[in-house]
């Protein structure tokens, strides 16, 4: 066998030719000369596709490695998760070796707080949903197990396990559909849960993942704004709602939506403070990394403060419901009213045929988000270097499903702020990281010799360059200002390309597995010995960070940027691809059709029919391809407008 190694320079989608074999070895005892065979990997120089040490690998396991536009909607049975397992496993060692870096060891400390924060958060909502059978105490105990096992089993450990507000919005679904037919909710949950695993299973077995690397920007990026949409509307329910409950006071409503608001705008300026012009860069990213969690501690003290100056009776602020009298082994109703193990008999069988649809409408969601977030952690442009492992990925979330639906916990998927946060921070900058091999330097110079070519041609072509035999002026085809756009476009385009450090650019990622584990062990340890202090955390303070959430979350997503398009002064149009569609009218076609999908899977949400959402969702893509191949938008139109992410 010649395992495939990557052509100097090359990432994951580059080019790969065919190692050298490895000297021939004798059989191990027990194994026969056909067998599978140790086989030496030398990794004391690390390059592209190379790990950082010396691993001996069964040459079984030697990685395999495949074009990224270039792979198939599904394989054959097991076979691309052999080939994760062959990409992934030589790297394990590393994995943890490298996970005890200082840059490792800082990012644990500031992602543990917004972890916490986010699973307090959803388990309040999930708890208010679901009348206190899947609260905050079974979501930070998911969080926790789910985080810790995750990363030791999936093939991109960068990614955060925790609750998302489409799989939120689904439980709450499942549960107003239990009610309806007259079905329990815990086991109509846990058995759409195994039911779910069991599609998960086949998902990874057949490498169905591959349907998402597929996906274009028309699906991701409305499913991000879903995300979205879900985080504010929650919030600001919540904080309308203390006006017009009656059961609200008056102290009540004014305080939560003065502490709501400070959290959220607290949190958004010290967000913004990463470009701003105090202190030095590396100053304000580790505050801005930090926002969540200060604006946190100021709205806790800016609700404490009212308490203690007017009374809890005038500021009668509603606090994260955590039971702290059964010790740190009961659930949010005590185990006496909710055992930590769901009766999985205490249904009937049209009970179970039902949970068969939950466990398919489930997958769908579940699908769509933890593979569109790991997607987006694999982007060309962390400049990740060991490969990646969607099939394993999805076997991995198939035996940690099962087990939370057991337990009657909240099913987790990779959340996609706080994995982009995680794998961010974990980034090399500039000349943070290693420096380059010399094939590195020898590509980069090749390249960069062809990018210059290019922006040359592009000159002569207009006549602003006279080459061999041709005069040095010449009648121009365009205006400079068009003429000067192009040189723009070519010149993004090969910075782009050639990954050129510049002080503050992408040139690494450290990839390993201890941050993810150690992050989720310090939830653990909360759920476990802080439960006095959550406890004291007002709603209004959670309902603030999911205003936070959800707007910062819409961040450079080109769909929400296209919705104010049509009332944006032309002059101050953003300088993107889908600006120089002409007509223009065609781009805000686009944009109306994602408006009206979004609406229609909002209006799903809060309908009745809300079981039936994951559906609208599943069409996506379809729906986009038929777009394609509708004629109305030209390829060149689909590429400025909707090229892969």
């Amino acid at each position: 066998m010649q395992p495939m190694q990557p052509m100097p320079g090359m990432g994951m989608g580059g080019s790969y030719a065919p190692m050298p074999p490895a000297p021939a070895m004798p059989p191990a005892p027990g194994m026969t000369p056909g067998s599978a065979q140790p086989v030496l990997v030398d990794m004391q120089h690390p390059g592209e596709g190379q790990p950082s040490h010396t691993v001996e690998v069964p040459e079984t396991f030697q990685a395999v490695h495949h074009e990224e536009d270039d792979i198939p909607l599904w394989r054959p049975f097991g076979v691309g998760l052999m080939e994760d397992l062959r990409t992934k496993l030589p790297w394990y060692l590393s994995d943890i070796k490298d996970g005890f870096d200082t840059k490792a060891i800082i990012t644990v400390l500031y992602l543990f707080w917004g972890a916490l924060a986010n699973a307090v958060a959803f388990g309040a909502l999930l708890g208010e949903g679901t009348e206190g059978y899947m609260g905050a105490t079974e979501t930070l105990l998911a969080t926790a197990a789910l985080g810790m096992i995750y990363p030791l089993l999936c093939g991109q450990p960068l990614t955060i396990m925790g609750a998302t507000g489409p799989i939120a919005a689904y439980i709450l679904a499942l549960r107003g559909l239990g009610n309806a037919v007259g079905v329990k909710f815990l086991p109509l949950y846990a058995w759409s849960g195994l039911f779910l695993s069991g599609f998960l299973f086949l998902g990874s077995m057949f490498s169905l993942s591959n349907y998402v690397r597929k996906v274009t920007r028309f699906t991701e990026e409305l499913f991000s704004v879903l995300i979205s949409v879900i985080f504010i509307y929650s919030a600001l329910n919540y904080f309308i709602g203390l006006f017009t409950d009656k059961d609200a006071g008056e102290g009540e409503a004014k305080a939560g939506l003065l502490v709501g608001l400070l959290t959220f705008f607290t949190a958004l300026s010290i967000r913004g403070s990463r470009n701003g012009p105090l202190f030095t860069q590396w100053i304000r990213n580790r505050v801005a990394d930090f926002a969540p969690v200060i604006a946190i501690g100021l709205g806790l003290g800016l609700a404490w403060a009212l308490i203690g100056h007017y009374g809890i009776e005038k500021v009668d602020l509603d606090f994260l419901p955590l039971n702290t009298e059964g010790g740190i082994a009961s659930t949010t109703l005590g185990t006496d009213v909710r055992p930590w193990v769901v009766d999985l008999g205490d249904i009937d069988g049209a009970g179970i045929g039902l949970s068969v649809l939950g466990g398919l409408f489930g997958f769908i969601v579940m699908f769509f988000d933890q593979n569109i977030t790991v997607r987006l952690v694999n982007a060309r442009e962390h400049k990740m270097k060991k490969g990646f492992g969607y099939d394993m990925d999805m076997m991995a979330l198939c035996f940690c499903t099962v087990l939370l639906s057991i337990l009657g916990c909240p099913w987790m998927v990779s959340a996609t702020v706080p994995s982009l946060n995680h794998c961010r921070s974990l980034c090399f900058l500039g000349n943070e990281s290693n420096q380059q091999p010399e094939h590195d330097a020898a590509k980069l110079e090749e390249n960069s010799k062809k990018a210059v070519e290019s922006i040359r041609s592009i000159m002569e072509r207009e006549g602003v360059l006279g080459g061999e035999d041709r005069p040095t002026l010449l009648k121009r085809s365009n205006s400079h200002s068009d003429l000067v756009k192009k040189l723009h476009e070519e010149t993004a385009s090969a910075l782009d390309n050639l990954s050129l450090p510049t002080g503050t650019g992408i040139t690494g990622c450290l990839e390993q597995r201890v941050s993810p584990v150690a992050v989720h062990l310090l939830i653990l340890m909360s759920l476990l010995f802080l439960r006095p202090v959550l406890e004291g955390i007002p709603m209004a303070v959670l309902r603030g960070l999911f205003l936070y959430n959800g707007w910062t979350n819409l961040a450079g997503n080109e769909f929400w940027e296209r919705i104010w398009l049509v009332i944006t002064d032309p002059t101050k149009y953003p300088n993107k691809g889908f600006c120089q569609i002409t007509p223009l009218y065609k781009v805000h076609m686009w944009t109306l059709l994602q408006v009206v999908l979004l609406v229609l899977i909002n209006v799903l949400m809060a309908s009745p029919a809300s079981f039936v959402f994951p559906v609208v969702i599943g069409l996506l893509h379809p729906l986009r391809l038929w777009l394609g191949r509708s004629g109305y938008y030209t390829a060149e139109e689909l590429e400025q407008i909707d090229s892969h992410f």
